[in-house]
Order: C-alpha cells, then sequence, then structure tokens
C-alpha cells in the first residue's frame, strides 16, 4: 500500500482534537485558603452529563468518515511487488559540451571541468549513448554517437574519458550560441529520424563568462524534448583585467601608444601596471622569455566594471618591444597584446654625381640628410664610381642607386645589370648631358630639343613656377601621402624641369604630372627591378622639394619600394583569416608561428587561416617578409558571469542536474501515478465514508430520540 500525496497523513491527527478538547477538565491551579470555611470538609466536583463518552459510536462513526476523507486527498494505491533497478530507467542520450575556450586557461576552471564531465560519465547505465563534443570559436565533434546499426561499444564512457583527458583550451573566443544550436538540431533530427526512446539531453560545461556570443540562438526554434543542463565552473580569484594597444594617431607612429585597460566587474582589484617588453631567446635555445623595460611602464587605476585609456611611452631606443604586458590582476591568459614592432631596414645606397656630399647647392647633401638619424632605416650611402664600376662577380646588388650625372655605356650595362636583378634605379639629371643618358633607359621617352642636339632646359623665375598637378596616390611612392591631411602638394613650386613627351604606344608609367601636363615623374620596370626618372631635381636651385616637409617621407617611401617597406598587417584576432601580400611571379608562401611551426602555402593561395595562438606571425615570400600580429579576442576577457536567463529568454530549455538515484525515484514516482490513475481507491473511500455518514446520521437522530424520551 502507498500514497502519492503523504502530506495529507498530516490530517488525521487533527481527529484526536474532538477527543481531547471533550476529556479536557480544567482544574484551578491557585490554592486559597479561607479562615471561614477552615471547618468545612472538602467536596470534589460532580461529572456531569456533558463530561462523559456516553456515545461512543457515533463519535466513532464521525471520525471514521474524516479518516476516510483525508485517505482520499493522499490519493492511495495498491503497489506492486516488482522494485525498480538501474536496468529499469529509459535510457538517455547525453552529449557532453565542453568549452576550451581561452578563459578556461583561468586557474583551477579547466581542472574543474573535467571534474565536472568525469562525474556525467560515472552516472550512466549500459543502455546510454553518450558524445563527447568541444568548443570555443566553433564546434569540435570529439567521439560521434552510436551510429544505427554499428556494433556497440562495450566501454564508451571509458573512451570518452580517455579522449577527455587529452583536451586542453585552445585560444579561441567562445561562440556558446552556435556551438548549442549545432548539437541541439543534431539530437532532435537524429530522434526524429531513428525514433529512438533513448532521451536527448546537453550537459554543457562551462565558466559562461559575459563575453559568450550567444546571437546565433535569436532566430533557432528550440527543440522541446532537448533539455540543458548548465554547469557552471567559476575561479576562487576573481580579479580580471586586460590591455588594448589603440591604432597609432596618423603620421606619429613613433609617439607613445594609446593603451585601453579593461577591468571585469566582478574583480577585487583596482591597481595595475602595463609595460613594454621585449621577446628574448636564450643563446643556449629553449622557450623564449621576456625582457621587461622598467623605464617603459606606467601605473593605471581602473575601477571594477570600468574602462581607463592611458599614455604609454615608448622610446625610440626601444622600438623592438613587440608586446605590451599588463600586471596586477589574478589570471594572466588575456595580460600580453603583442604589436609588430616597427623592422629596421639596412639598406644601400650608391649615388653617382658630379656635386660633393657637403656642397648646399647638389642633390646629394639633401639625400643625405634626409636619410641620417632614421629610426626605421639604417642606409649606408656610398659613392658610385663611374671610372670604376661595380661588375666583379658576386656583387651584391645595392638596394637604391641614385644617378644625376652622365652615363657611360660601361656604367649603363652595370646599372642594368643590377635592375634586373631586383635594385631600383633613380635618374635625377642636373643638366643638359645628364638628361640626355635617361633615353638609354626609357626607349618610348624623348626630350624637347634644339639645334645641335641640345635639350631645351626652361628656366621659370620667381614670378613664373610650376606645381605638381597630377599625381597617382595608388602608386607605393605617393600612397603615405593619400589622406586629405598630406595630399597637398602646392605649396612645393619648380623653377626648373626637363619637358619631356611619350612616344606612341608608351610602355612607361607616368607617376606625376606638372599643371601645364609635362611629366614630372617616369616609372619603368626591368627585369626584377625598375627605373624612376625625375624631370626636376629636388636642390633649391631647381625645386623646393628639398625644403619642403615632405621630402623626407617622399624618400623614406623610395626606400621602402626599394627595400621592401617597414608596413605590417593589420592586428587580427585568434581565428581570423590573414591575407598576405602576394608577390609577381606568384611564389608559395612560408607562414613560421611563434611557436616555432612552419606552414607552406601554394603560390595560388594568399589568406593565412591557423590563426590559433596568439603572437607575432612572419610569413616569406622570397626574400620578403611580411609580419602580423595576432591577440586574444577582446570578447574573452570579459570574464564576469553570463547571466543564465538570457538563454531561457532565446528559447532555451533548462534542465536540472539527475543523478541515477534521482532517476530511480522520478521512474517509481511515475509508475506509482500510473498505478494510483489505473486503480483509483479514493474513489471507494468516497463511497464508504458517505455510507458511514448516512449511518451516522441515522444513529444520531436514534440517539437524540432516546434522550428526548
Amino acid at each position: 500500500m502507498g500514497v502519492l500525496v503523504p502530506l495529507y497523513l498530516a490530517g488525521l491527527t487533527a481527529l484526536s482534537l474532538p477527543l481531547i478538547l471533550h476529556l479536557v477538565r480544567r482544574t484551578p491551579r491557585g490554592r486559597q485558603e479561607f479562615s471561614s470555611l477552615m471547618f468545612l470538609s472538602p467536596t470534589p466536583p460532580r461529572l456531569t452529563r456533558r463530561s462523559r463518552l456516553d456515545q461512543m459510536l457515533l463519535l466513532l462513526l464521525r471520525l471514521a468518515a474524516l479518516a476516510l476523507v483525508t485517505l482520499a486527498f493522499c490519493r492511495p494505491f495498491l503497489r506492486e511487488t516488482a522494485s525498480l533497478s538501474f536496468a529499469d530507467l529509459t535510457g538517455k542520450r547525453l552529449a557532453i559540451l565542453i568549452d576550451t575556450s581561452a578563459s578556461m586557461k583561468r586557474g583551477g576552471l579547466w581542472q574543474q571541468a573535467i571534474k565536472a564531465a568525469e562525474k556525467q560519465l560515472a552516472d550512466l547505465n549500459p543502455q546510454d549513448d553518450v558524445a563527447l563534443f568541444a568548443f570555443s570559436d566553433r564546434l569540435q565533434t570529439i567521439i560521434d554517437f552510436q551510429k544505427e546499426g554499428s556494433a556497440p561499444i562495450s566501454d564508451k564512457p571509458q573512451v570518452v574519458r580517455n579522449r577527455l583527458r587529452t583536451l586542453k583550451p585552445d585560444w579561441g573566443s567562445t561562440d556558446l550560441g552556435t556551438a548549442l544550436v549545432a548539437v541541439a538540431s543534431e539530437l532532435d533530427s537524429a530522434s526524429d529520424v531513428r525514433q529512438s526512446p533513448l532521451e536527448p539531453q546537453i550537459v554543457v560545461i562551462s565558466d559562461f563568462q559575459s563575453g559568450s556570443r550567444i546571437e546565433a540562438l535569436q532566430s533557432f526554434e528550440w527543440p522541446e524534448r532537448v533539455p540543458v543542463v548548465t554547469l557552471r565552473v567559476s575561479p576562487t580569484n576573481t580579479t580580471n583585467a586586460h590591455a588594448q594597444v589603440l591604432p597609432a594617431e596618423e603620421g606619429n607612429e613613433l609617439a607613445d601608444v594609446r593603451v585601453r585597460v579593461v577591468n571585469a566587474a566582478d574583480s577585487r582589484g583596482d591597481q595595475f601596471t602595463v609595460e613594454w617588453t621585449e621577446s628574448v631567446v636564450p643563446p643556449s635555445g629553449g622557450k623564449a622569455g621576456d625582457r621587461p623595460k622598467a623605464e617603459l611602464r606606467t601605473d593605471v587605476y581602473v575601477p571594477p566594471g570600468q574602462t581607463r585609456i592611458t599614455r604609454l611611452p615608448r622610446g625610440t631606443d626601444s622600438l623592438q618591444a613587440d608586446r605590451v604586458v599588463l600586471r596586477g590582476d589574478d589570471h594572466d591568459f588575456d595580460n600580453t597584446f603583442f604589436v609588430v614592432p616597427p623592422r629596421k631596414l639596412e639598406a644601400t645606397l650608391l649615388y653617382a654625381g658630379r656635386d660633393a656630399a657637403e656642397d648646399p647647392e647638389g642633390l646629394q647633401l639633401f639625400l643625405r640628410l634626409a636619410v641620417a638619424n632614421d629610426p626605421l632605416r639604417q642606409v649606408e650611402v656610398r659613392p658610385l664610381d663611374a671610372a670604376k664600376p661595380l661588375t666583379a662577380p658576386g656583387d651584391v646588388a645595392p638596394d637604391l642607386i641614385v644617378v644625376s650625372q652622365a652615363i657611360s655605356e660601361e656604367l649603363r650595362t652595370t646599372l642594368t645589370t643590377f635592375v634586373e636583378q631586383g635594385s631600383m634605379l633613380l635618374l635625377v639629371p642636373d643638366g643638359d648631358e645628364a638628361a640626355t643618358s635617361v633615353t638609354s633607359f626609357f626607349d618610348d621617352v624623348e626630350f624637347t630639343r634644339v639645334a645641335a642636339e641640345t635639350v631645351e632646359a626652361r628656366e621659370s623665375r620667381s614670378e613664373k613656377y610650376l606645381l605638381l598637378g597630377e599625381i597617382d596616390f595608388t602608386h607605393p611612392l605617393f600612397a603615405p601621402f593619400a589622406g586629405p591631411r598630406y595630399s597637398d602638394f602646392t605649396k612645393i613650386h619648380f623653377w626648373k624641369h626637363r619637358p619631356v613627351t611619350l612616344k606612341t604606344p608608351a610602355t612607361t608609367r607616368v607617376v606625376a604630372r606638372f599643371d601645364n601636363g609635362d611629366p614630372a615623374l617616369l616609372e619603368r620596370s626591368i627585369g626584377k627591378g625598375r627605373v624612376l626618372a625625375l624631370t626636376s631635381g629636388w636642390q633649391p636651385g631647381d625645386s623646393q622639394l628639398a625644403l619642403s616637409s615632405k621630402f623626407v617621407p617622399l624618400v623614406g617611401a623610395l626606400l621602402d619600394l626599394a627595400c621592401g617597406g617597414t608596413e605590417v598587417a593589420e592586428s587580427v584576432a585568434v581565428g581570423q583569416p590573414v591575407t598576405l601580400p602576394a608577390s609577381t611571379p606568384p611564389e608559395p608562401i612560408v607562414v613560421q608561428t611563434p611557436d616555432g611551426r612552419e606552414v607552406r602555402l601554394e603560390a595560388e593561395h594568399s589568406t593565412f587561416t591557423e590563426t590559433d595562438q596568439p603572437g607575432i606571425f612572419r610569413a616569406k615570400v622570397g626574400s620578403t617578409e611580411t609580419r602580423f600580429a595576432v591577440n586574444l579576442s577582446a570578447t574573452e576577457s570579459l570574464t564576469t558571469p553570463l547571466d543564465l536567463e538570457q538563454l531561457e529568454q532565446r528559447g532555451v530549455r533548462i534542465g536540472i542536474e539527475q543523478t541515477r538515484s534521482e532517476r530511480i525515484d522520478r521512474v517509481r514516482q511515475q509508475r506509482d501515478t500510473e498505478l494510483e490513475s489505473r486503480q483509483k481507491v479514493w474513489r471507494w473511500l468516497i463511497v464508504v465514508a458517505l455510507g458511514l455518514l448516512v449511518l451516522e446520521t441515522w444513529w444520531a437522530g436514534r440517539a437524540e430520540r432516546k434522550i428526548t424520551a
């Protein structure tokens, strides 16, 4: 015999109240002596008619009727003799979804997650099916569900447990919504197709930080029969902050950088330090370490849940520092922000001209001043002796050659060889004879000539000058000036230039023109290199170019074009693809990851997708190297716990974690409910109670007549 609602049994205790109240005898507790009553004998109180139980049967009938009604509300049933065991439980299809994002690297979280997953595996029955999934920015199927018709795995929980121990957190961000949608869709479709009696269930083990992306749940209709059990792991120390370097101000890349410091809302600390550090590789090999720059650090105060922007000094002697490190919080997984340091170029510049290095009216002096004291470039300027050209076998081709004098046939042969090997040649003729030599490299260019085969030089006085009227800012030489703040060249006056005309058809490219339409800068490719020609010089006798603020960056762009440049690819987050610059002709690209691994891309592929860790990556195309930084996603540092009600608001059915004993109790409750609804003993109890009430009414009337008589 059993009851579904045993709480109503407490009502049986109320049946004794009428009997107790009827039999209770109230006697005075105090005793007062009176002198006038000392000679009287004490007389006990006499029992009246109302103090005796003279209708015992009537009382029992009424109590029995009330007891039967109480039992009817308890919904009794006759329990079967068969007992339940774990084998009688309905099997379930369990999907364990474990978070492997970067935030799980915090102290103790991963160990808690492993223990929670092993507990779920320990509560499985032989008839249960289990699958293991891992998710960060994408979902990974570690062990899938049992396929239809395949041989069952004898000890699948142990197989899952072994694979679970091989997992570890990666550097990806947390895309919780996409992972839940994918697993729930698979469970729902598998139940429909296979008509499996197994109960689907998803167990999510995560820290559920507020930076988790759940947007995918917004447009997904959650299946009603797929519950989700959430198991949250939490760190003991909750202070966490992260630093992010903001883009440099335009045209001021070497100034102090701006650093954004964000402190989590549940942090207990508010004092932090940001500093530049430099990667150092030990001479004996091994793991690289950091060398802090004590003079390049700053303290910042950030209250919990707030953001501060501070300036971090960066001296010219510490340009090789490649990361900003934040110190002062409890978790260091997001404390490093990588920045590609500007590469110091080493270039060789050969100059061939008639002017001396100290001549204030010549080209060479201004050229040397423009490349001196450059923190990003170390340029060696050497004179090129036209009488003794560099033709020895094994000579390394210079990066840039500037020629302002007339070119002999022997020098032309040497220069052509260097250009074909990849050097850049800049022709800046300083006279008529030197201008005539330009046509030896530009066969489709013709100078305006007069009698005696001399070049006509057009000279302009102070009241007559030319300006650069048309500039191709897509050319690498003028690309740094493409912004509206730097594209104005109207303040540079050109007093003298040498007009040229292009033959038809022309293969020479005109990069810039004067406002009268004459070409100002010509370009032509020869082999692996290129030849540039200016129709006006930068010395004060020809123009104001050397004295303008455009000259130094223009020479820097010229060196970048000759040596490969100092630009770096834009910083990306972990998991984002990077488009690498292609070479002409296309060549294979070898990318070196921060851990020393090399990834080879074929010539037709220029998109690198294996950005699976933060650090500095190096992409090599032939002799050209491009570096780019990969950093942790900023959302992964938002470690404040996520309100799980947001999942319910998006339709997720949140379930309750149950052990095997609790599942047996639930099945037993369901069986008892089914037995009670089939037997319906409460109806018979109500019938018997009504019969007792009829009998009590008849007996009460008979007793009343007897008392009256």
